[in-house]
């Protein structure tokens, strides 16, 4: 199943003591629909609409935490949005099921692909996704609902880093938690990446697959602390929004 691009957005607007913060509720129009007789998982994509005019006032003060650091800082940092994603399945089938969801994406430089780590099917072990991947039960007829927390998005832009940046291997990344890293130093040399200097995720990438007809329903909370959204949202024009194009995470060279 292709991609489901049209979007919805629902925007609410909620108060924090002595501030004002905005919550988004990013929504795909079309739900992600598996089905094993057709024998292909549903994707979807969502990438966060950042203003481009935004990031353009911050430039300065980037580029100044970028001397002082010695390293790369992102347009968008970790901390800057706070994400998490409401999700629903429905078995659509007379028969008890399972159910998966994988939830990959990435960061303004890097996405993460754990297929792109798979160059030998008969030897090589694909990499866990960066969140999901456990099995959940659907009684026939039935519906389930759940949240990736905003913890868990956290964890997740981290082990971007670590795989990008701090050049680990993408199992070690996902299978430790590493929530409270506060220095990324990569083995084959170069400056210390400082917390300060991390990259949020504005990409999410969904997979979603089940062992009877279901479908997937779901929706991105995006909660902006330093008010980069754009506030037309998904309906804004495409030129003003930062156009970010990570490139996939690679497998190390082979050594021989």
């Amino acid at each position: 199943m292709a991609a489901a691009q049209r979007m919805v957005v629902f925007a609410v607007l909620l108060a924090a003591p002595g501030c004002a913060e905005d919550s988004f509720y990013l929504a795909p129009a079309d739900q992600l629909e598996a089905d094993p007789e057709v024998g292909t998982a549903a994707t979807g994509t969502v990438t966060l609409p950042v203003s481009a005019a935004e990031l353009t006032l911050d430039e300065p003060a980037r580029a100044m935490l970028e001397a002082e650091l010695g390293v790369m800082v992102p347009q968008v940092r970790l901390g800057d949005l706070s994400v998490s994603v409401e999700w629903s399945v429905k078995n659509l089938s007379d028969t008890d099921g399972s159910a998966r969801v994988h939830v990959n994406g990435g960061n303004e430089w890097f996405y993460f692909d754990p297929m792109m780590f798979v160059i030998d099917p008969d030897e090589d072990e694909q990499p866990p996704p960066l969140m999901g991947d456990i099995p959940l039960s659907v009684p026939a007829g039935g519906l389930i609902t759940g949240v990736f927390r905003e913890d868990q998005f956290v964890e997740a832009a981290i082990d971007l880093e670590l795989m990008s940046r701090g050049g680990l291997n993408p199992i070690a990344a996902t299978l430790e938690i590493h929530e409270d890293t506060q220095e990324i130093v990569n083995p084959l040399g170069g400056a210390p990446v400082p917390r300060q200097a991390f990259a949020g995720m504005v990409r999410f990438d969904f997979v979603f697959t089940a062992t009877t007809h279901m479908v997937m329903e779901y929706a991105v909370r995006v909660r902006d602390h330093r008010g980069i959204m754009h506030d037309q949202l998904l309906a804004a024009p495409a030129g003003e929004l930062y156009p970010f194009a990570p490139a996939a995470i690679q497998p190390p060279a082979p050594t021989n």
